[in-house]
């Protein structure tokens, strides 16, 4: 991915936000907001719906190899301090146990899609710790996806805490 593409994907993801929470089950939660806007390719909203599905699993077993598959190289988060973090952050993270998530909670989530380009919008709602302090809370988020050889694939993400 050229250097223009995820400058113009970081500048969107800047204008335009889930992050994880669940019961004692461990198994993530995630809600279709009903009545939202028609997407073009209904097909592939699907699949980055269930991508993110998948991906909430993942954090909950820590499996750091599905979320690398999940997650493409040049991936950069806007996270809800402002700090930008790499893909290899968050892996290494999640696989030290320096952050660890307790539940997943995925709700209003929408998708749009634009050819090879999908925007996921929704709510988290995550519990956990980061570096053996807990945490809780809820976060309106946006989650880019980019299609490559057929499978999607995280590039971008920026999340904001809610009030």
């Amino acid at each position: 991915m050229s250097v223009r593409l995820v400058g113009i994907l970081a500048t969107f993801v800047l204008l335009v936000g889930v992050h994880p929470a669940r019961s004692e089950a461990k198994e993530p939660i995630v809600t279709n907001r009903s009545g939202s806007t028609a997407v073009a390719d209904s097909s592939a909203a699907a699949a980055v719906i269930a991508l993110e599905s998948a991906r909430a699993k993942a954090l909950l077993r820590a499996d750091t190899t599905a979320l690398s598959q999940m997650t493409a190289d040049e991936f950069v988060e806007i996270s809800r301090l402002g700090q930008l973090r790499t893909k290899s952050d968050n892996i290494r993270e999640i696989g030290s146990g320096i952050l660890k998530l307790d539940t997943v909670k995925y709700d209003s989530l929408t998708v749009h899609v634009y050819g090879d380009v999908a925007v996921l919008r929704g709510l988290a709602d995550n519990t956990g710790t980061f570096r053996g302090f807990p945490f809780a809370g809820k976060l309106r988020y946006t989650r880019i996806f980019v299609r490559r050889d057929g499978r999607w694939q995280a590039v971008g993400m920026q999340h904001t805490m809610l009030q």
